[in-house]
């Protein structure tokens, strides 16, 4: 008897297979693995539980699902590592912009632009659709965290080979701020990650969910230096397309700490209604600690670092 391929061979195979049909193969797969193996937990139904204050039921069915999340980002990752550009684009005409016309309105200005989003789910879809629909001739300013895997850079460069030039800047690297500025003031659309752990960086008091949690913070300075317009995004997945939501914009007047106390608290409401939807696909459960105050007396037992 032959012996059964790999996991990484299999995955490959899926990868390369058009978004509606590679989700359909990934959700039989799971449920199989279910059946045969036992439910996949993640562990984080206690978060779910006590966070969102779930029930118990509810919470095992999400730890469940995020095992799924999980597994199905690492598949688009490799999707978008392996298919070539003309497939890609196929798989673009399932992703799906809620409310486009607050994007297109705030493209037809011509200024710089940030796009906040969350790691939620395979979010680089989305965003690609997001600027060759709305952005098509704008150059791309990418803020990443120091330890990003070479795997999401790789996936990341691909952007460029739709014609968009991308630029990188680690959110630690002081040296290339100024030059990143000078790059994002002709107009470029950055892209800002909203929910990076405090030690990235000037943290913010954000506290979700009742928590008191604290995030690193520099999308007002960002946006208050190169005066671009500031557009909270939602990037969801579901079993035939990708869901990008824009929330309302706003910009940045100062840089006094009025002006970032409400810029944070547009972001905060952000990170939480975000989460709050998809919250199987949030990506920094497991780290949710490192967000948390340790001493604080909101926090509950089993958060705290």
């Amino acid at each position: 008897m032959q012996q059964a391929p790999p996991i990484s061979a299999v995955a490959m195979r899926v990868a390369k297979l058009p978004l509606l049909a590679r989700r359909r193969v990934l959700r039989a797969l799971f449920h199989v693995s279910n059946t045969v193996q036992g439910r996949a937990a993640a562990g984080l139904a206690t978060h779910f539980e006590r966070v969102l204050r779930l029930p118990r039921r509810e919470a095992l069915r999400l730890d469940r699902e995020a095992v799924y999340h999980d597994r199905l980002a690492e598949l688009e990752w490799l999707s978008l590592l392996t298919r070539n550009r003309a497939a890609i684009e196929r798989d673009l005409d399932h992703v799906t912009t809620d409310t486009p016309q607050l994007l297109s309105r705030i493209a037809s200005g011509g200024e710089p632009v940030i796009l906040a989003p969350l790691h939620m789910g395979p979010y680089v879809l989305g965003l690609l659709h997001t600027m060759l629909t709305f952005f098509p001739d704008r150059p791309l300013l990418i803020l990443r965290r120091r330890d990003d895997r070479p795997a999401e850079t790789q996936v990341m460069e691909r952007i460029a080979e739709f014609g968009t030039p991308v630029r990188f800047l680690t959110v630690t690297d002081r040296a290339g701020f100024l030059p990143a500025i000078r790059f994002a003031k002709g107009g470029a659309v950055i892209v800002v990650f909203a929910d990076l752990p405090p030690h990235y960086g000037k943290p913010a008091a954000m506290p979700i969910f009742g928590l008191p949690t604290r995030f690193a913070f520099g999308i007002d300075a960002m946006a208050y230096l190169t005066g671009a317009t500031v557009v909270p995004i939602a990037i969801g997945a579901e079993a035939g397309r990708d869901v990008v939501a824009p929330r309302p914009p706003f910009t940045v007047h100062g840089n006094d700490a009025e002006e970032r106390d409400r810029a944070a608290e547009l972001m905060r409401r952000h990170i939480e209604a975000t989460i709050l939807e998809r919250p199987e696909q949030w990506h920094f459960w497991p780290s949710l600690h490192e967000y948390v105050q340790p001493d604080a007396p909101a926090t509950p037992r089993g958060l705290a670092a």
